[in-house]
């Protein structure tokens, strides 16, 4: 269940393997995803003492996914250049650009979230999760890279979210639910692990992670 599909004629593995080329050169699936497991901790761990500033855009997403991901694969950072599917197919590697354009004109417009009251910030979180889930724009590392983005969005809204304890069965399920439509698992899962923020704690953020010209949005 929770093991890509992906077009053969892809050029992100070991020849006649499923074992992503990488950095280090492990050539066997549990090594490497040891490996990685061990590294993006650290990398969060990093990026939580010094996060990068943002506009909240799908550069930002890229720019997160490539600090993460930088020590194990060359192509961190970068759009896949295959489909891939995990029980859903996700968004199709030529649609990737213009789906993304969509998600996050969108939140632009929306100006981040911030106009909302915490619970329609949350359920506005859940959406914005479940579109950027089904655009999947990465070869490996999606899951980690959009939780990192949604939980620094919903901070600066004022909503403390950790999804950390989440199970990795418990993700799957619900972001397969959210893809065909429904949110409830999703959304049960943001509440149970989310409580919301005084004024001083969401301006904290808003100083740690918003670039200045979405500080200008969010503090307007």
């Amino acid at each position: 269940m929770d093991k890509y599909n992906y077009e053969k004629t892809a050029n992100y593995c070991y020849k006649g393997t499923d074992v992503l080329i990488n950095k280090l050169n492990i050539p066997n699936v549990e090594d490497l995803f040891n490996a990685e497991r061990f590294l993006v901790s650290l990398r969060i761990a990093a990026f939580n003492d010094n996060p990068l500033k943002g506009n909240f855009d799908f550069e930002y997403l890229k720019s997160i996914h490539k600090y993460l991901f930088q020590d194990i694969y060359i192509w961190a950072g970068d759009i896949r250049n295959c489909n891939i599917s995990k029980q859903d197919l996700f968004c199709l590697s030529d649609y990737i650009e213009n789906y993304a354009k969509e998600i996050f004109y969108k939140l632009k417009e929306e100006k981040y979230f911030i106009e909302y009251d915490n619970e329609t910030t949350l359920e506005k979180l859940v959406e914005l999760f479940a579109d950027i889930n089904a655009l999947h724009p990465f070869r490996e590392g999606n899951g980690r890279s959009q939780r990192v983005f949604i939980e620094m969005l919903a901070k600066i809204n004022g909503v403390y979210l950790d999804l950390t304890s989440v199970s990795k069965k418990d993700m799957i399920i619900a972001s397969h639910d959210s893809i065909n439509g429904n949110y409830e698992k999703l959304r049960n899962m943001f509440k149970s692990n989310s409580h919301f923020l005084n004024d001083k704690e969401r301006k904290k953020y808003i100083e740690l992670y918003c670039s200045i010209d979405i500080k200008k949005i969010v503090e307007d």
